[in-house]
């Protein structure tokens, strides 16, 4: 039993070791770049410890997104669109906010994955699987619709994160961003309607 619990031991080091090399690698060059031989230099492992936990670079990157995807799948589950819009945008807020660079990185690394989908097309999938019974729409308007918000979202996500967070708290954006995607330039007061 001992040795057991050694051999476990030894293979989650093993497994925080090549996590670990990679996303220092990957952040010193281009994912194409990295090797299974520098990986397992660097982590100073052999490749068959390597291949006991990934059958490749591939299998590893796509492993890592999954996880840190895995609380916008969670939300994704728990929330029903667009009833709970407001919700979906704050946990998209705060998801987004608390990734870390490596963590963006990884997420925007492309590799050869199976059926030629990456993990942020397997959840984009399974997104439009959840949401694409909108009420009195078809399956291409729901998909339309759906775009839209998740690249409204993003973008206007991605703009305050490169120039509005030291502007406008997190707090007050999620509001602003509500109004913007639910209600266009009439909701932030730009444009009326006529009457």
């Amino acid at each position: 039993m001992k040795q057991h619990s050694k051999q476990d031991l030894r293979f989650i080091k093993n497994e925080n070791l090549i996590r670990e090399t990679f996303r220092k690698m990957i952040c010193e060059m281009d994912y194409s770049k990295i090797s299974i031989k520098e990986l397992t230099q660097r982590a100073q492992i052999n490749r068959k410890t390597f291949y006991l936990h990934y059958s490749s670079l591939d299998h590893l990157l796509a492993v890592l997104q999954l996880e840190i995807m895995d609380p916008a799948v969670q939300m994704i589950a728990e929330t029903s669109f667009p009833e709970d819009i407001e919700i979906i945008i704050r946990r998209s807020f705060k998801i987004m906010a608390s990734l870390d660079n490596v963590d963006k990185i990884v997420l925007s690394t492309k590799g050869a994955f199976p059926e030629k989908k990456s993990p942020s097309d397997l959840i984009q999938e399974q997104l439009f699987k959840k949401y694409d019974h909108i009420a009195k729409y078809g399956p291409f308007e729901s998909s339309l619709i759906i775009t839209y918000f998740s690249v409204c979202l993003g973008v206007i996500f991605r703009q305050w994160e490169a120039n509005g967070q030291q502007q406008i708290p997190m707090e007050d954006m999620i509001p602003l961003t509500t109004n913007l995607i639910l209600h266009g330039m009439e909701g932030v007061g730009l444009v009326r309607k006529d009457s």
